[in-house]
């Protein structure tokens, strides 16, 4: 009897902590509806094969090759994508060595839900996923291949939001229900650019800044955040924690530079300059598409829409 194995991460946005999570900061994430499937079949036969496909959000086939399962190399594509793939299987061999040793043959086939332009999380949630196939550490396997805090990670595996934290080298976080009143006065919408996290954090490495003082105040606001109540209160936290960036890494905060005539509250998600940012905005969806129409911005989701929902009972 062949045998089909089911894994599957959620995407995920980081509301508050951005760089500075990485110098002990607490960062406030959500995992969303959107995530990643990855299904492995076994299949009748045995020829040290490995056959993978991978899906974009539209079913468009965007790597399809074939691997050797001794030696966990590709057979017939030589790309930047199949190398990458081929490290992060030799990893999880590495920590688990019969990860793909039983001799038989498999199918795997990977499917986004989401663009893989929205900065949701198309490599942490493959990370994860195949960290649970390979029953190894997701974030052990993470850091060995293509690093990061770790928070996207965690949020991949998890149902809540969770408040993550980087201690003395070591991660940690706790699921958390934050769940805002005003959640239906929150927008996400989709700046049509993809950022490299790689390069905004080699960017703010440089920075000459005191960085405990920086992590003290985004703590104060990731803690407030979780508790609070009203609008206003909610818009106020967000500019304190824009500029404290913006202080942070040398740039305006993206009201200051595409939002400054807009009536509620602006925050870039994500490295600053693309991916999604988070407006708060008391009239309808359609009046606030209409307005970033204007700012040629076509993809705006509500918090229902993008925010993986979930009971607080």
């Amino acid at each position: 009897m062949m045998d089909t194995k089911e894994f599957y991460g959620h995407g995920k946005l980081m509301l508050t902590g951005e760089y500075v999570v990485l110098d002990g900061a607490k960062a406030l994430a959500l995992p969303t509806r959107f995530g990643q499937h990855l299904r492995v079949k076994q299949l009748s036969t045995s020829n040290h094969e490995l056959l993978w496909v991978s899906l974009k959000s539209n079913g468009a086939i965007w790597l399809n090759l074939s691997l050797d399962t001794k030696t966990l190399t590709c057979t017939d594509n030589t790309s930047e994508e199949a190398k990458r793939l081929e490290n992060i299987l030799q990893v999880c061999r590495e920590y688990n060595p019969d990860f793909l040793k039983d001799g038989n043959d498999y199918a795997v086939e990977t499917r986004l839900e989401f663009p893989n332009n929205w900065g949701l999380g198309s490599s942490s949630t493959f990370i994860y996923s195949m960290a649970q196939w390979a029953q190894v550490d997701p974030l052990l396997l993470l850091s060995k291949t293509i690093g990061g805090s770790g928070y996207d990670v965690a949020c991949a595996g998890s149902e809540l939001p969770i408040v993550f934290q980087i201690d003395k080298g070591a991660a940690k976080w706790e699921q958390v229900a934050f769940n805002p009143p005003f959640r239906e006065q929150i927008y996400f919408a989709h700046l049509g650019e993809k950022q490299l996290s790689s390069a905004g954090i080699k960017h703010y490495k440089s920075r000459d800044i005191k960085r405990e003082d920086f992590v003290q105040w985004v703590n104060v606001i990731t803690d407030s955040m979780q508790g609070c109540a009203s609008l206003t209160k909610f818009n106020q936290l967000l500019e304190e924690h824009e500029q404290y960036i913006s202080d942070a890494i040398g740039m305006e905060p993206l009201k200051q530079t595409l939002f400054k005539d807009f009536d509620g509250g602006v925050k870039s998600l994500g490295a600053w300059g693309g991916d999604f940012a988070l407006l708060t905005y008391e009239g309808s969806k359609d009046e606030l598409q209409e307005y970033l129409k204007g700012k040629k911005l076509n993809t705006v989701l509500s918090w229902n829409e993008l925010i993986l929902p979930y009971s607080t009972n």
